[in-house]
């Protein structure tokens, strides 16, 4: 299925401008590794990026991304260090949020997103990685407010995003909710050791195609 425009993320599968897209399936079943790769290969392609992180530091991700790392074109939303430290200074390119600040994470987005505007970057990629940690500390109602706005806002600007979702840490319930948000859903699965991806979406769904995951990143076979 061809969405419209823009870099492929599966064979076959691209995306328009504009849309939000869930990383859904089970814990080491390749979904960080897999994003990071896409992600990189978006920002290598020309696009500008911004990633969000509640899992890891910005250090530790500039690290995993090595010397092709450009604080330029790559901007980093930091929800760790602070958390843990309450100390932690911004630059230019990295700015610290607290994982419970929705208020503070959407106006360093904005901001990114601004900044890239006004430099007339119009190919922007975003991750969010991930959205599970936000709903181990907040209610689903505060988080789906918060994204709400954050997905309205990829929409108006152009941009394309991904947010990552835990299968297994929510009910039925909350993923539901979530999915009205997105345009479509990146799926993994694991099946006698190895792992899976397809696309979903309201109007089509991929064959699974199985991948192989290193610290490297992902190879889709």
């Amino acid at each position: 299925m061809n969405m419209g425009v823009q870099e492929s993320i599966l064979p076959g599968v691209s995306l328009k401008k504009g849309s939000n897209i869930m990383i859904y399936g089970p814990t080491f079943a390749g979904k960080a590794m897999f994003t990071r790769t896409m992600f990189k290969k978006f920002v290598k392609a020309g696009y500008c990026g911004i990633y969000v992180l509640t899992r890891e530091s910005a250090e530790q991700f500039i690290d995993w991304f090595g010397e092709e790392y450009d604080s330029n074109t790559v901007k980093i939303i930091d929800c760790v260090t602070k958390s843990m430290t309450g100390d932690a200074k911004d630059t230019e390119a990295i700015k610290r949020e607290t994982v419970m600040n929705l208020t503070g994470i959407s106006a360093k987005i904005n901001k990114f997103l601004e900044e890239f505007w006004r430099k007339g970057n119009r190919n922007i990629i975003l991750v969010f990685d991930s959205l599970s940690t936000l709903l181990m500390y907040l209610n689903l109602q505060t988080v789906f407010r918060f994204l709400h706005i954050l997905t309205g806002r990829v929409k108006m600007t152009g941009a394309i995003a991904f947010y990552i979702v835990e299968e297994g840490m929510h009910d039925e319930k909350t993923i539901v909710t979530l999915k009205q948000l997105f345009n479509g859903m990146i799926e993994f699965k694991e099946e006698n050791g190895k792992k899976f991806v397809r696309f979903v979406s309201p109007f089509t769904k991929t064959d699974w195609l199985e991948i192989h995951v290193d610290e490297g990143g992902v190879i889709i076979t």
